[in-house]
């Protein structure tokens, strides 16, 4: 008897071997969840006199400039400015301008490089434009459109306030050295999504000043940028 009922186990073992082989198991396919960040666009937010400003838009990226590292005018003429410097370097930067409703804030990346490691573009760009935007603090370029010799960040608002001097040579630079002593700008977050975009998110705060060296308090700043792929052929 006891042959017999482990035969039958083994019988009912290879039957349902059988129907295993001929019929597999289908198992469901796998959905892969999309990312919500793809549909991340461009915002930043501030306050400024108590009052909190939020401008958000889905492109910003606007411009990338080359400027003269160390510039120093040896002479006006009319509107003509003749400027020299250092010759063999390339101040790089990119503007993202960023609105709603009538009003805009541009952040300006800021950096200088030796022509030799750049690459020729429309203009001359970083062979890697991503190393402008690596996370940690940046320094304010007081002198941004000047003399050009800081590197890091500034900002303008579109009501005159800006992080930085007067970029007009024929008036003073009007910012002193520690006019952003204890501002910050931090990128805290750089991911890369399998579109191949950039979501940048940074926190900052900082002194904006007009032309009339008149300052107002920037705080609790918040910055996300929503880089393309095609973003970095400038």
């Amino acid at each position: 008897m006891k042959n017999k009922h482990l035969l039958g186990i083994v019988i009912a073992l290879l039957f349902f071997a059988a129907c295993k082989k001929n019929n597999p198991i289908i198992e469901p396919p796998v959905t892969e969840k999309e990312d919500p960040l793809e549909y991340a666009h461009d915002s930043i937010s501030y306050s400024i006199d108590g009052i909190t400003y939020k401008l958000s838009q889905y492109s910003s990226f606007y411009r990338a400039s080359n400027r003269q590292p160390y510039s120093k005018v040896d002479s006006i003429v009319g509107n003509a400015y003749y400027i020299s410097g250092i010759k063999d370097s390339v101040l790089y930067s990119r503007n993202y301008g960023i609105y709603t409703n009538g009003k805009t804030v541009d952040v300006i990346f800021i950096k200088t490089y030796k022509k030799a490691s750049m690459i020729q573009s429309l203009i001359l760009r970083p062979k890697d434009v991503m190393d402008l935007f690596t996370i940690g603090t940046r320094n304010y370029a007081l002198d941004y459109g000047r003399d050009n010799i800081q590197n890091g960040v500034a900002i303008s608002l579109s009501d005159g306030y800006k992080t930085y001097g007067s970029d007009d040579f024929r008036r003073p630079p009007q910012l002193s050295s520690d006019a952003q002593k204890n501002s910050k700008f931090e990128i805290t977050s750089l991911k890369k999504l399998k579109s191949g975009t950039y979501i940048l998110e940074a926190k900052f705060n900082a002194m904006v000043y007009n032309e009339k060296n008149v300052s107002k308090k920037l705080e609790n700043g918040y910055l996300r940028l929503a880089m393309g792929k095609y973003d970095s052929i400038l």
